[in-house]
C-alpha cells in the first residue's frame, strides 16, 4: 500500500514537472529571440528574460517621450514600429543572455 502511494506521488510530481516545463518553453517561444537561443535557456533564464522584456515594453510605453507616441498625419505602420521595438529588444536580450550564460 505504501509503495503504491509512493509511485502515485512520483507519477503526479513527474506529470506536474512536465506541465511546468511545457509552459516555461511556451513562454520562452514568446520572447523576441531566435529559437536557437530560446531552446537553450533554463527556467531561471526564461523568467529573467521575460521580466526584462516586460520591463522594457513598459518603459517603451511610459518613456518621456513615449516610444509609441503617434505623430500627426496618416496612421503609422504598426508593423514597422513593432519591428523596431522588437529589434531593439532582441539586441538588449541578446546582451542579457550573454551575461547570464
Amino acid at each position: 500500500l505504501q509503495a503504491l502511494r509512493k509511485e502515485k506521488s512520483r507519477d503526479a510530481a513527474r506529470s506536474r514537472r512536465g506541465k511546468e516545463n511545457f509552459e516555461f518553453y511556451e513562454l520562452a517561444k514568446l520572447l523576441p529571440l531566435p529559437a536557437a537561443i530560446t531552446s537553450q535557456l533554463d527556467k531561471a533564464s526564461i523568467i529573467r528574460l521575460t521580466i526584462s522584456y516586460l520591463k522594457m515594453r513598459d518603459f517603451a510605453n511610459q518613456g518621456d517621450p513615449p516610444w509609441n507616441l503617434r505623430m500627426e498625419g496618416p496612421p503609422p505602420n504598426t508593423s514597422v514600429k513593432v519591428g523596431v521595438f522588437e529589434k531593439n529588444m532582441v539586441l538588449f536580450l541578446d546582451v542579457r543572455t550573454q551575461t547570464i550564460t
